[in-house]
């Protein structure tokens, strides 16, 4: 096993990532980086410098881009490894990751950049195989990783056919196949998606392959192509790469970031803080609406442009309410309130006030979203049942939009 892994930002060195004498953490910028014409972090939470840092700031940019979880445990088991040796993972499937980074322990291996096609059997067969053998790690000139305790897939998608990237190629779209104790998953997410985007929510383009199983299958907003079909990678991290907070401390209850500060984050940071903030509370609004209590910080990100960071498209939108095995609790709280059925009007003005925005523009994107999203969510269905066919599970959660609709638009009318 190495020491020391480059840390590759497209082609270039940004720095180097190693481990000191006691196993830690060590992240120090290349001496040529901060020289380059507009160089940009590779983290808000690791601004430029010339010095080393250490374990504390450097390992939760790179722990965040590990897979989580169960699948963090199987892939340490296929790979023989350590579950806790994030060094060891990261050099072992850091290839393709979330944003421009690759970390090797060498070059590039730019000669071995290819995609193999995939037929329908051979995607069914590795779709099949996914919960043993998580991002395919282990299989020769395969290194990929993305955050995340669901199992799913970085692919190269043509508009008609599935390839998988090889050696240091960059993939298009990522597939995530159903989870298997919860019904209809892959329904669930992209009508939840298609109704963000209905909603003027940013999103990325998502639809369902129907293979041998339903397949969700969505547009990396990371991943930039020209009309020569060449890929390019645009950096990204979510909100805990960007404030420090190691993926094990994701939820708020667990001392991870609240509304507060992630709304902090991107007015501080954001080079269109004001439209970054109103699609912010949207998105806030928008999944109190649709049900979905496992929105915490590492469900939105930060896209490094040319001129600066902007708050990235939405993804993970999925209505949780609808599987009773799952918790209703928020994850980041409204108002300190956790539970749906308590957050009331004084919730969304304690709401307003802890994210420095004022409550008239708060309660008007409530009315209006609250209005709106009933009528859209039965366009959206429409469109989705001629396409995908009957899903008994998108009445179950249009029920979920209306009471929730109502109850936003009754309780803000009690508190006149």
């Amino acid at each position: 096993m190495s020491s020391v892994l480059n840390v590759y930002w497209h082609k270039d060195i940004v720095g180097t990532l190693y481990l000191d004498e006691r196993r830690r953490f060590v992240f120090q910028y290349a001496p040529d980086w901060p020289m380059r014409e507009n160089p940009m972090p590779l983290s808000l939470g690791l601004p430029l410098q010339v010095e080393a840092y250490t374990d504390d700031r450097a390992r939760p940019f790179f722990a965040n881009l590990l897979p989580e979880s169960e699948l963090r445990r199987t892939i340490a088991r296929k790979l023989g490894l350590s579950e806790q040796n994030d060094f060891a993972l990261l050099e072992a499937v850091g290839g393709e990751c979330a944003g421009a980074i690759s970390l090797s322990e060498g070059p590039l291996p730019d000669n071995n950049s290819s995609y193999r096609l995939l037929d329908d059997g051979q995607l069914n067969v590795l779709i099949a195989e996914l919960p043993k053998r998580p991002m395919l790690a282990g299989e020769q000139g395969i290194r990929l990783s993305l955050a995340g305790a669901q199992n799913k897939l970085p692919v190269y998608f043509d508009g008609s056919q599935i390839s998988l990237p090889m050696g240091s190629a960059a993939s298009s779209h990522i597939v995530k196949p159903p989870i298997k104790q919860y019904p209809q998953t892959v329904e669930n997410e992209t009508f939840c998606m298609q109704l963000a985007g209905q909603m003027d929510l940013p999103v990325p383009e998502v639809t369902i392959l129907h293979k041998a199983e339903p397949l969700y299958l969505v547009a990396r907003y990371d991943r930039q192509i020209n009309k020569q079909s060449n890929i390019s990678r645009l950096h990204q991290e979510d909100f805990c790469q960007a404030l420090g907070i190691a993926p094990d401390m994701k939820y708020e209850k667990e001392g991870g970031p609240g509304l507060k500060v992630c709304f902090e984050l991107l007015r501080k940071n954001s080079i269109q803080p004001v439209a970054d903030v109103h699609h912010l509370l949207q998105w806030v609004v928008f999944n109190y609406l649709i049900g979905n209590a496992d929105a915490h910080a590492k469900n939105i990100a930060l896209l490094f442009t040319n001129s600066g960071p902007v708050l990235a498209p939405f993804y993970d939108l999925m209505c949780t309410a609808v599987y009773d095995e799952l918790t209703d609790r928020i994850a980041m709280k409204i108002g300190g309130e956790d539970k749906p059925d308590w957050v009331i009007a004084h919730r969304w003005q304690q709401f307003a006030e802890d994210i420095d925005v004022g409550y008239k523009l708060v309660k008007q994107t409530l009315e209006i979203m609250s209005q709106k999203i009933v009528v859209e969510a039965k366009v959206v269905q429409k469109e989705f049942t001629e396409q995908h066919g009957e899903c008994a599970l998108l009445e179950t959660i249009l029920n979920i939009i209306e009471t929730r609709s109502a109850k936003v638009i009754n309780s803000l009318a009690a508190a006149k």
